[in-house]
């Protein structure tokens, strides 16, 4: 007998859940969370979060109170196969996590699948927000809050909750990251749902409804998500997103030519991961270096690669080296010929952009957009251009506002504090529709 068959017999008699595979899918069993831990990520680890934002509550802000969990939930890591569209639908193995809810009855449950924010730790995604350690040699934990409020939230009352790592992190982390880039991103997403719906059949468990969540690039996931489930006829009971960038374009055009006293220092490194995310998906070569300030170059391919520091991806050399460059232009960190709105709309670099929206579609499920007034990163236009777009889209009457998706502001709310209410307001509403 091999060892891997020694350790499996050794499993299967102490009755611990194995390794299982579903399609191309591999399902391994993490841990059990209880409630009393679940609780505590809705309590005290929430005030660490919003704590280390270092960003102060807008006026009329208020923190709403967290639902408890009332169940415990069992843990799964997965990695299965997705495709990259951008490029000939290419095949990589990626990796996400799976929470089912431990309830008396599980042969029915509602699923949420969330896509997360962005990270800069490589392993600060959900397959690893319930993990110990990662392979990096920094605290991982921090970044990966935001699964493991989602599983408390909405796993610990019931819900089945899935979510990817995308390409390029956690067993991709060799890899270059798609940032912004919704053909691959999305596609990561819908794998593993497709993956995860066929394991919970051979669990004897039927997802009674499917729910899409996400917040910031994850909100803008979201909807790259379902567009594409809608377009493939499967059918999405609700959704939520919150401070969501739709329009990758305009977001940038307005941070680069149009400033605010109020934009976050990390734009700047956003700008190079945008540009190497398109060279990489989507191209053309060269697509960078045509794009960014030689000036700045290598630090910004070092922000895309994670190899700052030393060792590589200290998450405290890239804050010293954004809060550095804090008082610089936006605009300087590209090449002279690219300062100008014109001439950035159509460089491959603008065009990129202009082609990963998200908004331009005919959505059928009820859908909620949260958006902070006080939010340093998503203007409150920015985070309610989806639900505008829908009125002019369907034809609403002049003497109507409303559509099936509906902006929702939070008063005084930065781009956590944004999320943390949201989610909360959300989960109220879905639980009506589960």
């Amino acid at each position: 007998m091999n060892r891997f068959a020694t350790v499996l017999t050794a499993l299967v008699v102490a009755g611990i859940p194995t390794a299982s595979w579903a399609d191309n899918a591999k399902f391994t069993f993490l841990k059990s969370v209880s409630v009393a831990e679940l609780n505590q990520i809705l309590d005290a680890e929430r005030d660490e979060f919003i704590k280390s934002e270092g960003q102060s509550a807008g006026p009329g802000y208020k923190l709403p109170d967290a639902p408890k969990a009332t169940n415990a939930v069992d843990i799964y890591t997965v990695t299965y196969e997705t495709t990259i569209p951008e490029r000939k639908n290419e095949r990589v193995l990626v990796s996400g996590m799976v929470a089912l809810p431990r309830v008396a009855d599980r042969s029915k449950m509602p699923l949420m699948s969330y896509q997360h924010g962005t990270v800069y730790h490589k392993y600060g995604v959900p397959s690893y927000a319930f993990q110990s350690k990662s392979p990096w040699p920094y605290d991982h934990k921090p970044e990966s809050y935001e699964g493991r409020y989602m599983v408390a939230l909405f796993g610990g009352n019931g819900y089945g909750v899935i979510a990817a790592d995308y390409v390029g992190f956690g067993v991709d982390a060799k890899n270059g990251e798609a940032y912004m880039i919704k053909g691959v991103t999305s596609q990561a997403s819908v794998d593993l749902y497709r993956d995860v719906k066929s394991y919970l059949a051979s669990q004897k468990i039927t997802p009674s409804g499917l729910f899409l969540s996400g917040w910031s690039q994850g909100g803008h996931n979201t909807s790259g998500v379902l567009q594409k489930f809608e377009s493939q006829g499967v059918k999405v009971r609700a959704v939520f997103t919150a401070a969501s960038p739709n329009d990758p374009f305009a977001a940038t055009n307005a941070a680069f030519f149009h400033p605010l006293p109020t934009d976050s220092p990390w734009f700047s490194g956003m700008t190079g991961q945008l540009a190497f995310s398109c060279e990489k998906f989507g191209g053309p070569v060269g697509l960078a270096r045509n794009t960014l300030n030689p000036e700045y170059f290598d630090r910004l391919a070092s922000i895309y690669t994670r190899s700052y520091g030393s060792p590589a991806g200290d998450i405290k050399v890239l804050g010293a080296m954004l809060m550095e460059w804090k008082d610089k232009p936006l605009a300087s960190f590209l090449k002279k010929e690219l300062r100008d709105p014109s001439a950035f709309a159509a460089s491959d670099y603008g065009q990129c952009l202009a082609r990963n929206e998200v908004f331009r579609q005919d959505i059928k499920a009820d859908m909620r957009m949260y958006y902070g007034t006080d939010d340093e990163i998503i203007r409150q236009p920015l985070g309610r251009l989806g639900s505008d777009y829908q009125i002019v889209l369907k034809g609403v009457p002049v003497t109507q506002t409303k559509t099936n998706i509906v902006p929702i502001a939070v008063q005084g709310g930065t781009h956590r504090l944004t999320f943390l209410t949201g989610s909360v307001d959300a989960k109220a509403w879905m639980d009506q529709m589960r």
